[in-house]
């Protein structure tokens, strides 16, 4: 089955690499305070990652047509002195990376509850460039107190059934993106970040430092 195959053929890669690991970059995760430009002093996170494509394993999955996932979940946290630190919050999105060996080219797809957004790179240093870049995420503590946002980035390699799922949802949104029913709309993503690919994978943790917010 062609699935089984590739699957076995990507997990004896992941195997042969680890010897060299020492040697080969690894995909880095940090997340930074925006400036303070609210009245509050709120401030937003900006999440980067680094080496996706400099690390082999990743890039080489991406060369033999194995889409990659990024799913990111970023925590607010309210900090509380002699406490235990308090959950408020926390907000999901994927990023989808594919090579699409006809048109010679990178497809990027970010899903978020809102619905998805695409872009398209022709060699494989633009994606790299792009991926490089921060990005905020549109997520604020709520109430007043001291405050820190807590990020988990978990990276697979997606089967064939993943990205026919993928493409299946996505057609059906699709078909009426302007569709009112936005609670269905959330549910259906919520469901789609939830699933688990059984290829390999890894996962990267970053914090930010504490910030105020003020009444």
């Amino acid at each position: 089955m062609r699935v089984r195959s590739a699957s076995l053929c990507l997990l004896l890669g992941f195997a042969a690499t680890a010897s060299a690991e020492a040697q080969n970059p690894r995909v880095g995760l940090s997340v930074q305070l925006s400036p303070d430009s609210t009245p509050t002093g709120a401030r937003r996170p900006r999440v980067q990652v680094r080496d996706l494509i400099a690390d082999t394993r990743w890039a080489d999955a991406l060369e033999q047509s194995f889409p990659i996932r990024l799913n990111f979940t970023m925590e607010v946290w309210r900090s509380r002195d002699g406490w235990i630190d308090e959950f408020q919050r926390s907000i999901e999105w994927a990023t989808v990376i594919q090579r699409e060996a006809l048109q010679d080219q990178y497809r990027v797809t970010r899903i978020f509850l809102s619905g998805p957004e695409e872009f398209r790179f022709s060699t494989l240093d633009d994606l790299d460039r792009w991926m490089r870049q921060p990005n905020e995420a549109d997520v604020l503590p709520n109430g007043a107190g001291s405050f820190y946002y807590a990020v988990t980035l978990k990276i697979s390699a997606l089967s064939d059934e993943d990205m026919e799922e993928m493409e299946q949802f996505l057609a059906g949104q699709a078909v009426n993106p302007a569709r009112s029913d936005r609670g269905s709309l959330g549910r259906g993503i919520r469901r789609f970040l939830l699933r688990v690919a059984g290829l390999p994978g890894e996962e990267r943790k970053a914090q930010t430092g504490r910030f105020q917010v003020r009444r």
